[in-house]
């Protein structure tokens, strides 16, 4: 089969295709788009399909599809079995992404929703969102969480963590159209969402990992941001010498946590004296029956 690798999620380049003046890149952005929803085994069964889609030659959708390198995008076709060494050298800037050097998998979006939907999903979510303020026990004594949370999930879907079970609320249709975009993007289907209020530098979450029972082996964890940039930090659980990993999360940015990296690493939002602002984090799950 063949496999295509977009550094940018589809809706950006359906965007940008509205936004594009220019003849070529435009017709080159229109097959990009079309080849996503096309399962070929051969490149010639794809440039076939195209073909057939739109009024160009399989040879013009053949210069279309490999010659575009607008906007930085990464974009090329390879087949999955025996890709080209052109294709592998590709490859394998794409795998470099990778944020973790060992045992799992982490990369980041950044800008996965543009400045304006960010600050509208930001405001409807502070607004409209049931926020509840938990706390836990340490050492017999009742402490407040360092945070807000809610949590939203299909019916029966329960979690809990800190043994503190969270109330399950029906799906909002602002939730809803954040979870399919990142569904659409990371093919990944997600029944549940934990949701974070960070109000300011004080509020956090310590060194953790998501690896309850309820999410199974070696979970996919999607984490959109919205609001205030915080960091975020990573650190392996048994191999200290490896150093720990710090990235900013900004607003509109997308997570995505899979692989071993529950199982293998610890990662954190620290506080800060830094004067900051809210934050707003969703991390999108799969609660397993």
């Amino acid at each position: 089969m063949i496999k295509n690798f977009i550094k940018e999620p589809l809706f950006l380049l359906m965007k940008m295709y509205k936004k594009e003046e220019h003849e070529l890149r435009k017709q080159k952005l229109n097959v990009l788009i079309l080849s996503q929803g096309i399962k070929a085994k051969t490149y010639r069964d794809l440039s076939l399909q195209l073909a057939l889609q739109t009024e160009y030659s399989q040879r013009r959708i053949s210069y279309l599809l490999t010659t575009y390198r607008k906007y930085g995008l990464e974009v090329f076709l390879c087949l999955q079995k025996r890709p080209k060494n052109s294709d592998l050298k590709v490859i394998k800037q794409v795998k470099n992404k990778n944020i973790l050097p060992i045992n799992g998998q982490v990369f980041l979006y950044k800008n996965f929703f543009d400045a304006k939907e960010s600050n509208l999903f930001f405001n409807t979510l502070l607004q409209n969102t049931q926020w509840r303020h938990d706390t836990i026990k340490h050492f017999g004594k009742e402490i407040p969480l360092p945070r807000l949370t809610a949590w939203y999930a299909d019916a029966g879907k329960v979690y809990t963590y800190s043994k503190i079970k969270m109330e399950l609320l029906e799906w909002t249709p602002q939730l809803l159209e954040i979870k399919n975009r990142v569904e659409r993007f990371s093919n990944c289907t997600f029944n549940s969402v934990l949701i974070n209020q960070y109000r300011d530098g004080r509020d956090s979450v310590a060194w953790h990992s998501d690896d309850e029972k309820e999410l199974g082996e070696n979970p996919v964890i999607a984490s959109v941001s919205f609001g205030a940039t915080r960091q975020f930090m990573l650190k392996h659980k048994t191999q200290k010498e490896l150093e720990t990993i710090t990235i900013d999360l900004t607003s509109g940015s997308v997570l995505l946590m899979k692989d071993k990296s529950q199982e293998c690493w610890l990662h954190q939002i620290p506080k800060t004296i830094k004067p900051v602002s809210t934050r707003i984090n969703l991390t999108f799950r799969t609660i397993i029956d």
